[in-house]
C-alpha cells in the first residue's frame, strides 16, 4: 500500500500531505485495515508521519458519506489549511444533516489515534467535546 511500501520516504520528503476520513460505520472497507495501514507507516516511518498523514475515523458514517453520523466536515478546506498555512488537522468540526436522528448536531472528529470525549456542556455541540 502507499507509504506502507517505501512511498512514503519521498511522499514525506517533499512534503506531501494525506487525509484520510474513513467511516466507521462502511459496510465494504472496515475502518480496522485503515487503521492497521497507519500502524505500518507510523512503524516504518516514525515521528515524520504526523507531518504528513491524518486518518479521520468517522462514527457511524458509512462509505464516504451518510449513515446516522455527524458526516458533513470540510477535509478539503483542512487539507489546504495544513499545506498553506501549515496548520496540521487535529480533527474536523463535523455536523449531522437532516436525515439523521440529530440534525445539526456537531461533533469533532478527532485524528487518530485521538477520540472524542464529552467535556461537559451542550451535548449536541462539538464545543461539549475534546480531542485525547
Amino acid at each position: 500500500m502507499l507509504l506502507a511500501s517505501g512511498a512514503g520516504h519521498t511522499f514525506f520528503a517533499h512534503g506531501g500531505k494525506l487525509m484520510v476520513p474513513h467511516g466507521v460505520s462502511d459496510p465494504v472497507f472496515s475502518v480496522m485495515d485503515t487503521l492497521a495501514w497507519r500502524d505500518r507507516v507510523v512503524q516504518r516511518y516514525g515521528a515524520r508521519t504526523d507531518d504528513g498523514l491524518r486518518v479521520f475515523p468517522v462514527a457511524g458514517m458509512a462509505h464516504c458519506m451518510g449513515g446516522p453520523a455527524t458526516s458533513h466536515y470540510d477535509a478539503l478546506g483542512a487539507l489546504v489549511a495544513w499545506v498553506e498555512q501549515h496548520k496540521a488537522p487535529d480533527s474536523l468540526l463535523a455536523t449531522a444533516d437532516a436525515h439523521t436522528p440529530w440534525p445539526g448536531r456537531t461533533r469533532p472528529v478527532c485524528a487518530w489515534p485521538r477520540i472524542a470525549r464529552y467535556r461537559g456542556g451542550d451535548p449536541e455541540r462539538a464545543d461539549s467535546f475534546a480531542c485525547e
